[in-house]
C-alpha cells in the first residue's frame, strides 16, 4: 500500500435501535453497534453491513411472519436500502452470512434460494454461509442476513 494512501472509516446508522420498544425491560437503552461501516481506500469502498431481519415500516414490524421466502425477500430489500446511500447495488455484495432458526427444512432452504435468485445475478453471486441458530432476538424473525460489499468508486 502507498504510504500516502488515505484510509477512512465511517459508521452507517450510528443511532440504530434508538427507541425500539423491544428493549423495554432488558436494561439496554441503546445498541452498541451500528447499521454498518464503510471503509474507503484508494478506488474502493468496503462496506460491512450488520445483520438485518425482515422488518418494515416505522415500527419495524416483521414482514411475512411464518413465511421464510417472504422474510428472505424483505431482508434483502433491507440490505439494499442500507447499501444505496453509500452507492452500492446488489452486484456489489461479495459475501453474506445467513442465520436461520429451527425447525429448518430442505424446503425452507430451497425457498431462501428461490428468493435470493430474484435479486442476485448469477455472475455476481456472493460467497455465502448458512447457520442454523437457536433463536433470533426479534420475535417472529426466521432469518437474519449480514453482508459485505466492495464498491468501486465511480
Amino acid at each position: 500500500m502507498d504510504e500516502n494512501q488515505v484510509i477512512s472509516k465511517r459508521v452507517i446508522n450510528a443511532d440504530m435501535g434508538t427507541g425500539w420498544h423491544f428493549f423495554e425491560g432488558s436494561g439496554v437503552n441503546e445498541l452498541v453497534h451500528s447499521g454498518g461501516v464503510v471503509v474507503e481506500t484508494g478506488d474502493l469502498k468496503l462496506v460491512y453491513l450488520s445483520g438485518r431481519t425482515a422488518t418494515a415500516g416505522e415500527d419495524e414490524t416483521i414482514v411475512g411472519e411464518g413465511d421464510i421466502k417472504e422474510q428472505t425477500r424483505q431482508v434483502i430489500r433491507n440490505l439494499l436500502a442500507a447499501l444505496e446511500p453509500v452507492g452500492g447495488t446488489i452486484d456489489d455484495i461479495v459475501r453474506v452470512r445467513v442465520y436461520v432458526v429451527p425447525p429448518f427444512t430442505r424446503e425452507m432452504f430451497a425457498q431462501i434460494h428461490e428468493a435470493r435468485a430474484e435479486f442476485f445475478h448469477k455472475e455476481h453471486y456472493p460467497a455465502s454461509t448458512l447457520v442454523v441458530i437457536h433463536s433470533l432476538p426479534r420475535q417472529g424473525a426466521m432469518i437474519e442476513i449480514d453482508a459485505d460489499a466492495v464498491i468501486a468508486k465511480r
